[in-house]
Parts: structure tokens; sequence; C-alpha cells
């Protein structure tokens, strides 16, 4: 598989393919004769160069996903066990998600905690694994493509792959493939040591079972066995390599994620309204895991303008339909949600948070927070906008109450006068019949305005700052009216 792309060639203008067509195909053959000089040389990968795996040529549509980092690699190496069964959870769009590895005896080597959209699936099917000390390969750097290859490959690292099929096939016969997950540990760069365990997953072959036996023999382990390998498992027989990939938070958000400081952060949303929603998802979508959501409002269809569930969600609780978005998000989550109000009777939840983050735009909540006193210091964060969404408020103190004092100090005034600019507009109500003013804003407004409170969140958790901060931002446009962005007053 040559690896000829540059991703920068179009922008650059470095080595930009060729318009015509003969001056294409020449262009493409002289890299390719490069290429090969350069791996006839063995130079193609060099010390500290990130590491590439062989590449197994997928045959089915299927994705088995693993959960692997360097303390579950430490796992690994203190099991002697090298073969034994995986439990995989079903999910949808042919997704299977790897759990717990046990060795044949049933001993368990190492698991898988996935979250709760993964645990709640209740569809469970066996597979094997079978644990090797470094990449499968033949003919220099090429994954296998039939099992005669694969037990070559085996026998490379002084494994045979019939003795441990025999062993591990009995508990498989049950006219059904099955997963066999082949693993080996591998470096992040090419001379570093091998500090992550990479599995690559078949499916097997439907194994011998019933009256299916050769010629001579009982319908027995031994006549399944022999039929096995003389029909079924066959050396030209062609692997169905599947997709195998590691849904590791730290591989997901390889893309980017906040600093730890942030992440290890315990962090309660009161408000699950269309400003909390789009926050926590920022929230979420950077990594944050410890976050509870806590409103007893329900989603209803005039709410589908600018927040970001759906109307699968109609008459649902907000708090828990969020929380079930924000899961499905990510596999290794398990946000929480709190179908109840802040309130007298209710404030106490937040001793159990480092974080206070309040989206309802409610002087109640405001007014609990100040009332109620903490046992530990907490960080408060009150965040909501203005008419149109073109004002951000964004409240951060830091102590045992919130200063709603200083909070109307600061903020006072303006909310004052765009509470008079909203009352003489004429504001558009809730449906045909309903006489009830809503707030406007449309849903880009909302978001960038979450944007920017999500950037000033990431700012002030990461740095860890401990003084009160008051931001107002303005919608700002040029002369045209298009929007360039917020500007602080």
């Amino acid at each position: 598989k040559l690896c000829l792309n540059n991703p920068f060639a179009e922008v650059t203008n470095i080595g930009k393919e060729p318009d015509c067509f003969e001056e294409k195909l020449y262009w493409n053959a002289e890299r390719t004769v490069k290429w090969v000089e350069v791996a006839s040389q063995g130079n193609l990968v060099r010390e500290g160069d990130y590491y590439e795996i062989p590449d197994f040529s997928v045959k089915k549509i299927h994705r088995v996903l693993y959960n692997e980092d360097s303390v579950s690699m430490l796992e690994w190496e203190s099991s002697e066990a090298y073969y034994g069964y995986v439990d995989l959870i079903c999910g949808d769009n042919a997704q299977y998600y790897s759990c717990a590895f046990s060795d044949i005896l049933g001993h368990v080597c190492k698991s898988t905690k996935w979250g709760s959209s993964v645990t709640e699936r209740k569809e469970e099917i066996s597979g094997a694994w079978i644990k090797l000390s470094k990449e499968p390969v033949v003919n220099g750097w090429q994954a296998p493509n039939t099992f005669k290859e694969l037990a070559i490959a085996f026998r490379k690292q002084n494994l045979n792959l019939r003795d441990i099929l025999e062993k591990i096939i009995p508990r498989l016969r049950d006219a059904k493939k099955h997963v066999l997950m082949i693993g080996f540990p591998i470096p992040v760069r090419v001379g570093e040591e091998r500090s992550i365990m990479h599995w690559e997953a078949l499916l097997l072959p439907v194994l011998s079972s019933g009256k299916k036996t050769v010629k001579g023999f009982r319908s027995n382990e031994a006549g399944w066995r022999t039929r096995d390998f003389q029909e079924i498992i066959t050396g030209e027989r062609e692997l169905e390599w599947t997709i195998s990939e590691n849904w590791n938070s730290k591989e997901m958000l390889n893309r980017g994620r906040f600093l730890k400081n942030l992440l290890q952060k315990r962090i309660l949303l009161i408000g699950a309204g269309t400003l909390g929603a789009s926050i926590g998802e920022n929230l979420i979508r950077g990594g944050v895991y410890k976050l509870t959501i806590m409103d007893n409002d329900v989603y209803s269809i005039g709410n589908s303008a600018r927040h970001t569930l759906t109307m699968n969600s109609v008459g649902k609780s907000k708090a828990a339909e969020l929380a079930k978005r924000y899961n499905e998000i990510n596999p290794n989550l398990s946000i929480k949600a709190i179908d109840k109000e802040l309130s007298i009777d209710t404030i106490d939840v937040i001793e159990e948070y480092d974080v206070i983050l309040d989206c309802t735009a409610s002087d109640s909540v405001l007014r609990l927070l100040e009332s109620y006193e903490t046992r530990k210091m907490k960080k408060y964060i009150s965040v909501s906008f203005g008419y149109k969404a073109e004002i951000l408020y964004f409240a951060y103190e830091v102590g045992k109450i919130f200063d709603l004092k200083r909070y109307i100090s600061e903020f006072g005034a303006k909310m004052h006068e765009n509470e008079k600019n909203i009352m003489s507009r004429d504001l558009p109500w809730e449906g045909t019949g309903c006489w009830s003013p809503v707030f406007p804003a449309m849903a880009a407004d909302v978001q960038m305005v979450a944007s920017f409170a999500t950037g000033i969140i990431k700012t002030l958790l990461e740095d860890d700052v401990n003084d009160g901060r008051y931001y107002m931002y303005e919608k700002s446009v040029d002369e045209e009216g298009v929007i360039t962005g917020f500007a602080r007053i």
C-alpha cells in the first residue's frame, strides 16, 4: 500500500498533481519509483515517526470496539494468559463493544467499564481473543489474508494457531459466526516502548455442530473438530477482517480536549434550556465527564427552534433527555440527570460538586445560591443572554455562597436597560391560541453565545482562577450588518 498522499498539497501548491492526464500519469509513476527506492533501502520508517499498523484488509463492515490505554497495558502485562473468551455488547450500526476478557478457565484478565449508553443495552455475545507479542505479519509487513498466512504469522512468534483454536472453539458451536480478537502491543512512535494494546478482529466462520461431522465420526467434539479443520478453517480460506477501533476517551478526543485541571471538575449544570444544553454539549465534547444536569422542565416542540434536542424528546424530561444525548456522544460517559428544580429542599445537592454552573437566567436560583452556605469553597458560574442573544452576561465567583449583590452591581443597569427594550417590542407568541410571549433568539445566536461562554469557562477553570470575574459581551456587526463576533463592554 503506497503512501503517496500529501494532505497539504492543495494548500501549499508543493508537488501539486498536474491537470494533463499524461503529465499526471508520469507524476504518479515518478513518485512511485521514488517510494520503491526508499522502501528497498529500509528507510520508509524512521525512528520517531508515528507508528502505523499493517493494512488489514476489511471484509465485513462490523465495528469491534475496544478501550485500551497505558493503564490497561499494565493489566495485560500482569496476566499470563494469552488466549480465552471475550464478552461483547451489541450496539447499533453493527457495533460490538468488548467488555470482559477472561482466560479459558473463566478468570478475568482485563475488563472495560463503558458508559451508560453501552451498559444499558441487553444483548451480549461471546467471542474469543488471542494475545501476541508483536504484529502478525507475513512477507515483510503484510497483514495475513488467509488462515494459512495467519498460521505462518503465528509460527514466527513460536505459536501454533491450530492448537490455540482447538482449545477455544468448543464453546463457540452455536451455528453462528463469532468475533476473534487478535491483540498485540504497539508503541506510539517508532523506536519507543510498546505501551498500548492494539486489537484487530475477524469473524470466524460458522463452526461444526449437531450432525455436521465428517464420515466415520460421531456427533461429538472430535467429529466436529475434524470437520472444522478439513472443510471450514482451511488454509486457503480468506480471513474476514472487520473494522477494529480503540474508543478510549483519550483516543476519541485527540482532535481537541480541555486540560486535566478542568476535566477533573465535578460540574452541576442547573438549567437544561437552550443555552445550558449548548454549553453542556461543548463541555462534553471537550472531555468533561463528571457532569450532572438539573432541571424539572419538560421538552416541548416549541423548543425545537434552538434547542439541541429533537421531536423524539417531546413530553419528556429535558434533563434526562440531555443526559441521554450526551452519553451517546462518547461511550465512556455516564452523565447523570436530576429531574427536579433547585429549591430549599434540594439546594444541598450542590455540596457534591466543585462547579455550580447556572444557565437558568432565574433570579430565584441566584437568590437560593446566595442564601445557602456550603461547607467547602465552590466555583459559581452564571451565564445568561439578553434580547435576541445580543448580549452575554457571564459571572464567575469563588466562595461558599453566590455574591448576588455584586452580580446586581455589575449587570443590573444593563439588564434593566435590556428589559425596557424587550417590553417595547412586539414579542412573538408561543403558538396560535396560546397567548404566552416567548423570548426571541435564533439557534445560531444562542450557539455563538454558548461558544463564547464555553471559552471563558475553559480559561477560568483550567487556570484555576480564585477571584471573581464579570464579563459582558455584545454582538458586533460591520457597516453592512454582517456579524463580526462579540465585543466586550
